[in-house]
């Protein structure tokens, strides 16, 4: 019996350790302002990792380029043949001996023939290779440029659900005593029910009211996880992570004037017109610039009739160095194909760079307009609950006296409610607006 309640003690302890292990393991993360989750995002995103993959491999693409324009080819071939059966020639029998006029069967040549031959070659004028280099440099630029844009998509959408949070924090928070106000309400009508005072009507009325609250409450925090989980696959945060934001919301709000001033997307446009420019040159290039190569070739060769390892074999070994000219045909199907495709690329890109210049112009008065909307409905969102607040004490005071009646009670009860929550969703988007515009100006 001992030794049983030994066992199981450990067994216990074992599985107690395990159990807070795991639970040590999972993230337990917390947030209280939108720039350290950020920093978080840069870190840990998968949309910036890939971002600074695609970088690195623009970065070694300009390096190859680079390489590129000396074009060293070092090829190396060997060799080893056995000629089993030798070719037969025919000489004439009188250089043998013979009769004059005569033939004789001479096999000539050596059966096991080793040879190995080294050819570099490099060159020394080529201007396609030298514009690909100008192409890859724009190519880095371009990567880098888009890179920064998703950035920017990446942080404005953790902006939202961040703001979101907020807001819904403070309304579940406010809901949940909203509900505690229509309970209260709700025993209210009973009582003055019970007395003869009121209808049923106005009791069912309060009652209703209560019901709506409760189901108000289990949105707002199925909207809360929502979020939540918006802010974890943009952060790429495992499922069971213990993910907070702890930011309070402040009475006292910057409402002053700000302006957009970001220039990726005219940017972005122009490096791509520029490449697709550059891509033309390099294919026009390919197709009608010659190339000039040094070029050298070391070659040995080893022969025998006994053996490929033979020491006695005779060795040969020959040498040269010299100059290669190459121009490509004028009518390659391919090449011509290739130049015209990157002649239409690069109109279109030019196409769409004068199209983004307005558009990155008029999306930065967008993001100013958007930021006074947004002051303007706090500002106004903030008076309007602070009012609704008044009427719903008075009317609260009023019908404890028995002056109004059940439903403008209700009533003005269900306008302090949705002018609270209103408030708290107009701050979220006065707070996301200013985020927005601070992300565009920052990320340059």
């Amino acid at each position: 019996m001992y030794p049983f309640q030994n066992n199981k003690h450990i067994f216990i302890s074992i599985l107690l350790f395990f159990v807070l292990t795991n639970l040590s393991a999972q993230q337990n993360l917390h947030f209280n302002s939108i720039d350290s989750l950020f920093k978080f995002a840069e870190k840990n995103s998968a949309t910036i990792k890939n971002g600074y993959l695609q970088s690195l491999s623009a970065k070694w693409t300009k390096i190859a380029s680079i390489g590129n324009t000396i074009n060293l080819k070092s090829p190396f071939t060997a060799s080893w043949t056995d000629n089993s059966n030798l070719p037969v020639s025919f000489l004439p029998a009188e250089a043998f001996g013979g009769p004059v006029g005569a033939y004789k069967q001479v096999s000539l040549g050596q059966q096991y023939v080793t040879s190995y031959g080294l050819t570099p070659q490099i060159d020394i004028i080529n201007p396609s290779a030298w514009a690909r280099i100008k192409s890859a440099e724009l190519n880095k630029q371009l990567t880098e440029t888009n890179n920064l844009i998703a950035k920017i998509n990446l942080f404005e959408s953790i902006s939202a659900s961040y703001y979101n949070i907020i807001s819904l924090q403070y309304q579940i928070k406010n809901t949940e005593q909203s509900v505690s106000a229509a309970d209260s309400i709700l025993l209210i009508t009973k009582n003055k029910f019970d007395q003869g005072i009121i209808r049923e009507q106005d009791m069912n009325n309060a009652n209703v009211n209560l019901l709506n609250i409760q189901d108000k409450l289990i949105q707002l925090k199925l909207s809360l996880d929502q979020n939540y989980n918006s802010l974890k696959i943009l952060c790429d945060l495992k499922v069971d992570s213990n993910l907070q934001i702890t930011e309070s919301i402040s009475n006292t709000i910057n409402t002053n004037s700000k302006t957009a001033s970001s220039s990726l997307l005219e940017k972005q446009s122009q490096l791509q017109a520029a490449y697709s420019k550059s891509e033309l040159n390099v294919n026009r290039l390919a197709s009608f610039s010659p190339t000039l190569s040094i070029i050298f070739n070391q070659a040995w060769q080893q022969s025998s009739n006994v053996s490929f390892t033979d020491s006695k074999a005779n060795n040969f070994t020959s040498q040269y160095i010299g100059l290669k000219f190459t121009i490509p045909l004028p009518f390659d199907v391919n090449r011509l194909s290739a130049d015209y495709t990157s002649k239409i690329n690069y109109n279109i890109s030019e196409i769409i760079h004068e199209h983004s210049a307005l558009q990155n112009q008029i999306n930065n008065k967008q993001l100013d307009l958007e930021f006074q909307k947004s002051i303007s409905t706090y500002t106004t969102a903030k008076q309007i609950s602070e009012l609704k607040e008044v009427n719903y004490q008075k009317s609260l005071n009023q019908y404890n006296q028995g002056i109004i009646s059940t439903d403008i009670l209700l009533t003005a009860f269900t306008d302090k409610i949705n002018a609270q929550l209103n408030y708290y969703a107009a701050y979220a988007g006065l707070k996301y607006a200013d985020s927005k515009i601070n992300i565009n100006n920052t990320v340059q």
